[in-house]
C-alpha cells in the first residue's frame, strides 16, 4: 500500500472514531429539555422539603399540624414557596391524622428514570422519589427518621 492509501485509511479510521464518539455522547446525554425538566423537578422537591421542615417547626411550636399551607406561610419570618415554580398551581397539603400530613405535586420526570452514571442516590432524592405526573408524599411530623414512606395517590 502506498503512502496515499495509508493516509486515506487513517483519515477514514479517525472519521469513524470521531463520528462514533459523537453518536455515543448524544445517545447517552439527555436532551436539554429533559435536563431542564429534571432541574425543575429537583426545585419542586427542594420546595416540598422546605415545606416539610416548616410543618415540623410549626408542629413543635403549636402542638398541632397547620390547617393549610396558607396558614403555614403566614408565620412571621416564613419565606416558603407554596406554589409550583412553572404552573403557579399551589402545592397540595392535607392533614391526614394528628401527626401525618400529605404533600402533593406534579412532576415532569420520574426519579426512577435516571441517566447513566447516576447510580448514587442522595438522602434527599431517596426521600422524595416520584414518578412523572401527580404524586403525593405522606409524612409524619416530628423527627426526620419517623417520616412515612412516600405514598402514591391517583389524580
Amino acid at each position: 500500500m502506498n503512502r496515499q492509501g495509508v493516509g486515506r485509511s487513517l483519515l477514514l479510521a479517525a472519521t469513524v472514531i470521531v463520528v462514533g464518539t459523537l453518536a455515543t455522547a448524544l445517545w447517552v446525554m439527555e436532551s436539554p429539555a429533559k435536563q431542564r425538566d429534571r432541574r425543575i423537578d429537583e426545585r419542586r422537591t427542594q420546595q416540598l422539603d422546605a415545606i416539610a421542615d416548616a410543618v415540623d417547626a410549626w408542629t413543635r411550636e403549636h402542638k398541632r399540624l397547620p390547617a393549610s399551607l396558607a396558614e403555614l406561610s403566614k408565620q412571621p419570618g416564613a419565606s416558603l414557596a407554596i406554589v409550583d415554580p412553572v404552573t403557579g398551581t399551589p402545592y397540595e397539603y392535607a392533614a391526614v391524622s394528628e401527626r401525618i400530613y400529605r404533600l402533593c405535586a406534579s412532576f415532569a420526570t420520574s426519579t426512577s428514570d435516571r441517566g447513566p452514571g447516576t447510580d448514587r442516590i442522595s438522602w434527599h432524592e431517596k426521600h422524595w422519589m416520584h414518578p412523572a405526573g401527580r404524586h403525593c408524599f405522606d409524612r409524619t411530623s416530628g423527627r426526620a427518621d419517623e417520616a412515612a414512606a412516600p405514598a402514591s395517590v391517583s389524580p
